[in-house]
């Protein structure tokens, strides 16, 4: 058995929650700060967006920039808790912003991240893609690209 490095693992949670605490007000922030660039994201479950996404140009380019041209104003997020174990760290988000059809956007998310010298290389994401694909065919926009 592995033997944890508790002063490690207590690094990558605070990696998370500080980069989490500066982009409060602008969740893309969080993927800036705390991401690298060649990062393995996975969106769970079923549709067009839930796939894995290879680099954070990937992410942001076929999942997130659709999304956010939706919104009115930038993704706020709370975070309800960080918890690590060895190089996975786990958090639970709550967004929050309004649509540019001044309808709210809410949405809550489970994120398991495998850490490496201070960054995210890989992890999963869940969550409620119901609202994601609701606020897509909701607004009807330009293709975008």
């Amino acid at each position: 058995m592995m033997e944890k490095n508790s002063t490690q693992e207590q690094l990558n949670r605070e990696i998370i929650q500080k980069a989490l605490a500066n982009s409060g007000h602008d969740f893309t922030l969080f993927f800036e700060q705390a991401f690298r660039q060649d990062v393995a994201w996975t969106i769970a479950g079923h549709g067009p967006v839930a796939r894995t996404y290879h680099g954070l140009k990937d992410l942001f380019d076929n999942a997130e920039a659709e999304l956010f041209r939706r919104f009115a104003q930038p993704l706020a997020v709370k975070t309800l808790g960080v918890w690590a174990d060895g190089n996975e760290v786990f958090a639970r988000i709550q967004s929050s912003t309004i649509a540019i059809d001044d309808k709210p956007y809410r949405n809550e998310y489970m994120y398991i991240m495998t850490m490496q010298d201070g960054k995210v290389i890989s992890g999963i994401e869940w969550l409620d893609l119901n609202t994601y694909y609701d606020i897509i065919s909701r607004i009807n926009l330009p293709e975008f690209k």
